[in-house]
């Protein structure tokens, strides 16, 4: 086996040794070798995150994740979709599937952004007009035909066959009070969403996917952890950003993100896209976090069960409201 150059192979883990030597032929020259490992973390999703620090004061990022279609798509993206998207994304410095199924990605570094509750207004509005960006229409026509964007949305049509395990996962809770009439009405979840044009969604927007570069006067938000990428109607993103966000502490000004996201998509901020978002927020914590809220505190359980309280209420609203077609 071919062994990185530089820190001594006994002190890097296997994995790391075993992904290096997988990229082989395709490491880009000027790695003068590996100096110190961290660490950074390791998923749900299967993947490992390790900061590699090399000769020449250059870090880089290694990414090896056990195979599957979704790593499979990441490494697809960077190869042949984040070039063509008006937002920044580390670059691809090299990558491989490997013959045992894993993918590894060596990706150029930045840095973490704070935590939610420490993000100014200017940084919630900002990332929401990226977002708008993203989900331009000319966006998504640029890379459909890119068959690696297929992707299911958390809550959609597709989750009717895991409707009863849904609604256990609530009565175990001891909410299914709240969560038993929205399960009911799917239907109309299902509908609303289709009226805001198709885009490209990252899929897992989060503020831990959302890194800086640059200096204080000139930061740009770096988007990471591409596996869920793929196309859909664009407010199932804003949902968990700011479902997160304020699950963590964080209080995004949703009217203010609300605006420079319809302003940076081309859309009009109306009952169309307030009816479509609230529809991806009540399908995310329906069938995105029962299961996660079991074992929170319970001031923190009570953000999300309040956040899904207010929905219903608004969503009486909608019923009645004129929207558009697409």
């Amino acid at each position: 086996m071919n062994r990185p150059p530089g820190m001594p192979p006994d002190l890097l883990p296997r994995s790391v040794v075993r992904a290096l030597a997988a990229l082989g032929p395709d490491l880009p020259s000027g790695l003068d070798g590996v100096r110190r490992h961290r660490r950074l973390a390791g998923g749900a999703s299967g993947s490992a995150v390790h900061l590699l620090s090399l000769d020449g004061d250059r870090e880089v990022v290694l990414k090896v994740t056990g195979g599957g279609d979704r790593a499979r798509r990441e490494l697809g993206f960077y190869r042949e979709v984040a070039a063509l998207l008006p937002v920044r994304t580390p670059r691809l410095l090299a990558g491989v599937e490997t013959a045992d199924g894993q993918t590894v990605l060596l990706l150029t570094r930045a840095r973490p952004a704070a935590p939610p509750d420490r993000w100014a207004a200017r940084d919630w509005e900002r990332a929401a007009a990226q977002l708008g960006a993203l989900h331009r229409p000319e966006v998504a026509e640029s890379v459909t035909g890119f068959g690696l964007l297929t992707r299911t949305e958390v809550g959609g049509p597709a989750a009717a066959d895991a409707a009863g395990a849904v609604r256990a996962a609530w009565r175990r809770l001891g909410h299914e009070h709240l969560a038993g009439p929205l399960l009911d009405r799917r239907a109309e979840f299902d509908r609303a969403l289709p009226r805001l044009p198709t885009c490209l969604c990252h899929g897992d927007w989060h503020v831990a996917n959302l890194l800086l570069e640059g200096d204080e006067q000139d930061e740009e938000f770096v988007w990471i952890d591409w596996q869920e990428v793929g196309l859909g109607h664009g407010p199932g993103d804003l949902a968990l950003l700011w479902q997160r966000a304020e699950f963590d502490g964080g209080e995004p000004p949703r009217e203010a993100m609300f605006a420079a996201y319809a302003r940076a998509r081309g859309v009009p901020l109306d009952a169309t896209l307030r009816a479509a978002t609230a529809a991806a927020e009540i399908r995310l914590i329906l069938y995105g976090w029962p299961d996660h809220l079991q074992s929170v505190d319970a001031s923190r359980r009570d953000v999300v069960l309040g956040r899904l309280s207010r929905l219903a209420a608004e969503w009486e609203t909608f019923g009645r409201a004129p929207v558009r077609s697409r």
